[in-house]
């Protein structure tokens, strides 16, 4: 009898302790969590279990959940704080008749679609009036420098559409994203431009000689002058209206 009044008394005890556990978890849902761990078994954490698993290679891993070999696998991105940070390009005004005009006689001269020369034709002639050129003449240099495919190359290795040696003028491309920028077709235009401006200075004003400092000097470049002037000539017939052949 008296076994029995212990085995009662017990049984009393562990109902009150089940009772005052159910009333916590109730009360503390988040430390019973911690208690279990998030996979449901007890003592054992999401963090725990990760730091266990296999490093990813391509498929589920041992030891790990379906949903926790997804997350192991995810790619690590970088933080948006160490990206280079890009300018944007502003937007370009449309096209006026002459640059059209301009525009689609390139097109057809140089076997490239007219919508994508229009923005440098509009580009040219912004930069060509702000760093005092005569007209068209940045459009001739394109023109005689690559044809106006701007993923060209030289066996010296200048590149883009003003066939600028990245090499060397590197520092004028850190403003528009470096390396990464030296095949975009504006950003070519605009630091050959730079680079055109700067060697008027330097000759005091003459842009035939800046013509043939950019060049390279040498025997050659009285030719080149000849045929971007030549082209030069062309162009501002064509922004005047004059119908000129493109052979």
């Amino acid at each position: 009898m008296q076994v029995v009044r212990k085995l009662l008394t017990l049984i009393r005890i562990c109902g009150v302790v089940a009772l005052g556990l159910g009333v916590y978890a109730w009360l503390y849902p988040a430390t019973v969590k911690k208690w279990i761990g998030a996979d449901g078994s007890p003592g054992v954490t999401t963090a725990a279990v990760a730091s266990k698993a296999p490093a990813p290679s391509g498929g589920l891993k041992t030891g790990a959940t379906p949903g926790q070999a997804a997350l192991l696998e995810q790619p690590t991105v970088p933080a948006m704080s160490t990206l280079p940070a890009i300018p944007a390009m502003p937007v370009l005004p449309p096209p006026s008749s002459a640059q059209r005009s301009v525009a689609h006689w390139l097109g057809t001269r140089f076997h490239v679609a007219p919508g994508a020369i229009a923005p440098l034709v509009v580009e040219a002639d912004k930069l060509t009036r702000e760093y005092k050129l005569s007209p068209n003449l940045l459009i001739a240099v394109m023109a005689i420098e690559s044809n106006f495919h701007p993923y060209i190359q030289s066996e010296a290795g200048a590149q883009g559409l003003m066939q600028v040696m990245p090499v060397i003028h590197a520092k004028r491309y850190e403003k528009f994203g470096g390396k990464s920028s030296f095949m975009d077709p504006i950003v070519s235009l605009r630091v050959g431009a730079e680079i055109l401006r700067d060697c008027v200075k330097l000759k005091g004003g003459s842009e035939t000689e800046a013509l043939r400092f950019y060049f390279g000097g040498g025997d050659a470049s009285g030719t080149y002058i000849d045929k971007v002037r030549a082209e030069q000539h062309k162009l501002n017939l064509v922004a005047a209206g004059v119908r000129v052949p493109t052979n």
